[in-house]
């Protein structure tokens, strides 16, 4: 078997798009061992990604398509676009033969058994702006082109801002040939977008699956007498939200002023905890970067007054998805408000609040029995969203094992949806499989 995976890049500071690639991987070459996998996305080259796979690192081959005007012209975009146009309209099987094998995109997709896409969890929306939303169609419809059909892997349907949005979303839905949504709501919009007769397939979101690698350091500031200390409170500080989303101006459409919570949350924490509190990147970035996580973590870090600073640390050093989530899962309890980085503390028992921008989180912890542990900062004032924080700290205890109970059978579930993904997969017409993946060493930073 031969699958193919987009909508998750190999390059990027943010860990949890990294980690829905890394739980893809896996899920799928646990569920049909031995197959060959290919990831197809937007990048700037084509050289093999490495991802960790048990005590390995695997070479995954990459086949990319670009925008820049000085790519190569069978890698852009535009040249995939119109070469997929061409391969739908003319049958003739010498010139479809001529087409794939000029574009590397549409040989790679010829070639799978199925082509699957997660569109980074959540951008099957136009909640990040239209731009991207039509990049991901257009990379998605290149397949629908050539192959007919496609599966969406386990993500988030909608919400849908604008009526084209909306359109192209029921296009692509409706010629899906497998849907799955990683929450209830996702799954009833998917489901009135492809047609009541569609089956929609729930499932949690993937990166409970991911494998936790312990780093072979770890670097926090101030610098910490002990590894991790006992009891320890993380802090995932969203820089997007800190910095009021891609426009600066309050894009979420959040009631509660994030950054006059954060230092409100973490004087409150402390009151009734008595240890220390970790402030957690998940999205790196550089300096002024509107997404970056560790530049916001460090400003509110460096604003709070002695008394409650001497008692954060900001984790300094820059770590894989693996080695964040290992981190995480050192935590007596955590408030995140990166998705993922949420996902990295439920997936492990840890008690956790979300701080939500958006509605996936409502359903990505409800998948765990955890819906009642989100605080929408699209509706939540300051003074509540502070006390709902502290009284689920005080709660922590009582939800820890029937938490972990739960992050076992979202793993089970995963296991259980990948295996029929498989197996259906594989009574479908494909050309063999080649060998495409490599084992290397693993050896530790």
């Amino acid at each position: 078997m031969k699958i193919a995976i987009m909508g998750t890049p190999v390059t990027s500071g943010n860990r949890g798009v990294l980690a829905l690639g890394a739980s893809l991987i896996n899920l799928c070459s646990q569920a049909s061992p031995g197959c060959a996998l290919v990831l197809l996305l937007g990048n700037r080259d084509n050289q093999p990604a490495p991802f960790r796979m048990g005590g390995d690192t695997v070479l995954i081959p990459v086949v990319n398509y670009r925008l820049s005007p000085h790519s190569p012209l069978r890698q852009h975009l535009v040249w995939i676009l119109l070469m997929s146009m061409l391969y739908r309209l003319i049958p003739a099987t010498s010139i479809r033969a001529s087409i794939a094998r000029i574009t590397p995109w549409i040989a790679s997709v010829i070639e799978a058994d199925f082509v699957g896409d997660v569109r980074g969890g959540d951008s099957f929306s136009d909640i990040y702006g239209m731009n991207g939303f039509l990049l991901g169609f257009l990379a998605a419809w290149t397949v629908v082109l050539v192959k007919g059909t496609m599966v969406q892997f386990p993500q988030t349907y909608g919400p849908y801002r604008h009526p084209v949005a909306r359109r192209l979303a029921r296009f692509l839905l409706t010629r899906s040939s497998v849907i799955i949504a990683r929450d209830q709501e996702s799954r009833e919009i998917a489901k009135e977008l492809a047609g009541p007769e569609r089956q929609v397939l729930i499932s949690p979101d993937v990166a409970f699956s991911l494998l936790a690698a312990r780093p072979e350091s770890i670097d926090v500031d101030p610098p910490s007498p002990r590894e991790v200390p006992p009891g320890v409170i993380g802090l995932n500080v969203n820089g997007l939200m800190f910095n009021g989303g891609y426009t600066r101006s309050n894009m979420f459409g959040l009631t509660l002023s994030y950054a006059a919570f954060l230092p409100e949350l973490i004087r409150a924490i402390l009151a009734v905890h008595p240890g220390e509190l970790w402030l957690i990147p998940h999205t790196y970035g550089a300096p002024g970067d509107v997404e970056s996580d560790d530049d916001a973590s460090l400003k509110l870090l460096r604003d709070l007054p002695p008394d409650i600073r001497r008692r954060v640390r900001l984790v300094a050093a820059t770590y894989d998805q693996h080695e964040i989530k290992w981190i995480i899962g050192q935590c007596d309890f955590f408030i995140g408000s990166r998705m993922h980085a949420c996902i990295a503390a439920l997936s492990q028992g840890v008690p956790c609040v979300g701080v939500a921008y958006s509605r996936k989180f409502a359903g990505v912890f409800d998948s765990v029995g955890m819906g009642d542990w989100v605080v929408d900062a699209r509706s939540c004032t300051l003074p509540d969203a502070v006390s709902r924080v502290v009284d689920r700290y005080l709660q922590r205890n009582g939800i820890r094992v029937e938490l972990a109970q739960r992050a076992d059978q979202a793993r089970q579930r995963l296991h259980e949806v990948f295996n029929h993904l498989c197996s259906q997969a594989s009574g479908l017409n494909g050309v063999a499989a080649v060998p495409c993946a490599r084992h290397v060493p693993h050896h530790p930073r």
